[in-house]
């Protein structure tokens, strides 16, 4: 387990969070839940409308689209990433189920104290746009790669 210290210190070290003061990671923290999860079991499910982020204290999560009633991988989120912050910010049903990936412990952060935090420090915002910006530019390099093999297996 980690104490209050511990989890401002490992919010620190994410890019989002690196330059806002200890008084307010503090608060952050104190805000949000740990909550643990065993192997293979859901954090949250494509379609759900709970507009929490999470951020990864010990552990990894995969990222699953439903495709024909199969889940799909998309990505693999290793500790200390953050993630759900799309619905947060757009308040829009979850685009994907994120799973644990072994044994998972996670800080729930409530959609309303993220909100609340980035309207406070901008540059937050700004980290935020250039990672989600990366992940639609990876999202779109796989997906150009798998049309290309599908086209190619298509010949």
């Amino acid at each position: 387990m980690t104490s209050l210290d511990q989890e401002v210190a490992l919010l620190r070290g994410v890019p989002f969070f690196s330059s806002i003061d200890t008084g307010k990671l503090k608060l952050l923290a104190y805000s949000s839940e740990k909550l643990g999860f065993e192997d293979g079991e859901a954090v949250f499910r494509q379609g759900s409308t709970d507009g929490d982020a999470y951020f990864i204290l010990e552990g990894s999560v995969d990222v699953l689209t439903e495709r024909n009633g199969h889940e799909v991988k998309v990505a693999h989120l290793p500790q200390h990433a953050l993630f759900g912050e799309i619905s947060a910010l757009c308040d829009i049903p979850r685009t994907a189920t994120v799973r644990a990936k072994g044994d998972l412990l996670a800080l729930r952060i409530p959609g309303e104290s993220f909100l609340n935090l980035i309207a406070e420090y901008p540059e937050v915002a700004l980290q935020i746009i250039r990672v989600l910006a990366r992940r639609v530019a990876d999202t779109t390099s796989d997906l150009a790669a798998a049309l290309e093999a599908r086209d190619k297996g298509q010949a």
